[in-house]
């Protein structure tokens, strides 16, 4: 693949290597592991605590989750983020309610169970025995003499 064009024109400057898709995701999850455990010492033992700090991490994360920076144009989750964020309302509504309906529609074919096969004929069984055991007292047609010249029968 060939290298994005800097917007700034600068070649000589270095740039961060940017590695696969796996790399970069693992990056990401790590990076939010961490914050997961800096702020889970914080967080309360009550039900109240423990939702006030999960709101305050989402709100945090969102902080740091497509940013705009260089490596966010690289990463396939910033470039969804980016793209719901800026989508319309009325086209993430559209969008909320097809997957609803694509949802329902595939837990309804899931949950189908189909009838049974009653009403054509029955068959037989799948496999055929076929006996590879010679029952007469002979072979039907003598071995061929290899020595022999296939000429001579001319």
């Amino acid at each position: 693949m060939t290298e994005p064009q800097d917007p700034k024109g600068s070649e000589g400057a270095e740039r961060p290597q940017v590695g696969s898709v796996g790399e970069e995701a693992l990056k990401l999850f790590g990076a939010l592991a961490d914050l997961a455990r800096q702020q889970g010492a914080d967080a309360g033992g009550s039900l109240a605590g423990l939702a006030d700090q999960a709101s305050s991490l989402a709100h945090e994360v969102n902080d740091h989750i497509a940013t705009g920076s260089a490596e966010c144009k690289y990463c396939p989750v910033c470039r969804v983020v980016h793209a719901v964020r800026e989508t319309s309302p009325e086209v993430r509504t559209h969008l909320l309610t097809a997957a609803t309906s694509l949802l329902q529609a595939a837990a309804g074919v899931l949950e189908t169970v189909p009838p049974p096969d009653h009403g054509g004929p029955q068959r037989g069984p799948e496999v055929e025995r076929i006996d590879l055991d010679d029952t007469d007292d002979g072979p039907a047609d003598p071995p061929a003499d290899p020595t022999a010249d296939p000429q001579a029968d001319r």
